[in-house]
């Protein structure tokens, strides 16, 4: 009886929960809740969001491509074409030393303006002077020599006429009379060369009296000095000194300039000679300075492949200076008509230089072109467009050829 009641105590006690056990079911639901609300929160707007943007790039790949057009203007008949120039001298050289000494005096410097005869500087040639004391004391001589000689061909002359007179009946041997005219004979050479000395004598008098001329400085033409080497009491030597000429001055002529220019290939068969041209200089933004092509070379440099023109620029006052940078304004007149599109609108790539035109039902379409000259912002088109066409301007990414586009308002221009 005791056992029995033992045993369903037993029984009583092991259906009954433990409190352990409770403990951790309650535990695991709360854990479940945590969990179910950190991904309600967390992770379902993520997913919404992704859902909404994947929606809209969906919706966005198939729409139609938005493009900027411009219209394709046909190019004025007398365009501008601006060149960079840079300005030289009219005319520039080096004035070097004819003779040797001591430069004895400068009477001009950088800068100063100078007329053509004008004195520049002096030159101390005590050698040379007296080599031509010396040179022309030698004449002296020779002169004299010659007047002693002319005397005795004389004597020779005479002497053979009285033989010849006289002749054999006279006791005058036919070898006296020989002798005699052989006599003049040599008097004749020996006046000749003397004749010949006094003429070296006197062209190296002259060579001397040069030199010593070349004692004076002067100017060739009218100009500006713009440089000097020299001070007094310089060595000055009229050879090089190693290897070298050593100017003594160097003078500009400047009232007039000339401008060197190098057009390309696409302009250069509108440059003609006595062509007006205005040139510009970023140091005077108010003033325009007149000007026209003196000389073109008539070929292309075939590195370049531009053509070298001089521009001849008038400049009285002195106002530009040699070597600025300035540039020139050609009016250039194209004889084929030509369209102009900007320079955006071109695109370059293995296809070839090319356009995206729209059409008139809002499709796009490639076409290659011929491109003509370029202005910095523009170009110029010579065929694959007509006039009013749409180009695309600026086109970024990829657009199919054939592709229906939207035009962006008021982008045609």
């Amino acid at each position: 009886m005791n056992r029995n009641h033992a045993l369903r105590e037993a029984e009583r006690e092991a259906e009954a929960p433990s409190p352990s056990s409770g403990t951790l079911r309650t535990a695991a639901i709360l854990t479940g809740v945590v969990f179910g609300s950190l991904f309600a929160v967390g992770v379902v707007p993520r997913v919404l969001r992704h859902r909404e943007l994947s929606d809209q790039a969906e919706a966005e790949r198939s729409r139609e491509p938005v493009v900027t057009t411009v219209r394709a203007v046909e190019a004025p008949p007398v365009s501008e074409v601006l060149l960079p120039g840079s300005t030289q001298a009219i005319e520039d050289t080096g004035i070097y030393a004819r003779t040797d000494g001591y430069l004895k005096a400068r009477y001009v410097d950088l800068g100063t303006e100078v007329k053509a005869g004008e004195r520049l500087a002096e030159i101390a040639t005590p050698e040379i002077d007296q080599q031509l004391d010396q040179a022309e004391a030698n004449l002296g001589e020779a002169k004299s020599n010659v007047a002693k000689l002319e005397a005795d061909r004389e004597l020779a002359k005479s002497t053979l006429t009285r033989y010849l007179a006289a002749g054999t009946a006279g006791g005058v041997s036919k070898q006296q009379i020989d002798e005699r005219t052989s006599a003049v004979k040599t008097a004749d050479k020996a006046v000749d060369a003397a004749l010949a000395t006094v003429n070296a004598q006197e062209a190296n008098v002259r060579r001397l009296r040069q030199l010593q001329g070349f004692q004076q400085v002067v100017a060739p033409f009218d100009g500006v000095i713009t440089a000097r080497s020299v001070d007094p009491g310089a060595l000055i030597s009229s050879g090089s000194q190693n290897g070298e000429l050593r100017s003594l001055f160097r003078i500009a002529r400047t009232d007039v300039l000339r401008v060197l220019v190098y057009v390309p290939q696409s302009d250069a068969p509108f440059i003609k000679v006595h062509q007006d041209v205005t040139v510009t200089v970023r140091e005077f933004p108010n003033r325009v300075f007149a000007g026209a092509v003196a000389y073109t070379a008539g070929a292309l440099d075939p590195s370049s492949r531009t053509m070298l023109a001089e521009v001849h620029v008038p400049n009285p006052d002195r106002t530009l200076l040699v070597g600025m940078y300035v540039t020139v304004h050609f009016q250039v007149k194209r004889r084929d008509p030509a369209i102009v599109i900007p320079a955006t609108s071109l695109l370059v790539d293995a296809n070839g230089v090319r356009v995206a035109v729209v059409d008139g039902a809002s499709v796009m379409h490639y076409r290659p072109v011929e491109v003509g000259r370029d202005f910095g912002t523009h170009v110029e088109v010579l065929a694959g467009l007509a006039p009013q066409e749409m180009v695309v301007n600026g086109l970024t990414g990829t657009v199919a050829d054939g592709t229906r586009v939207r035009i962006a308002e008021g982008a045609a221009k």
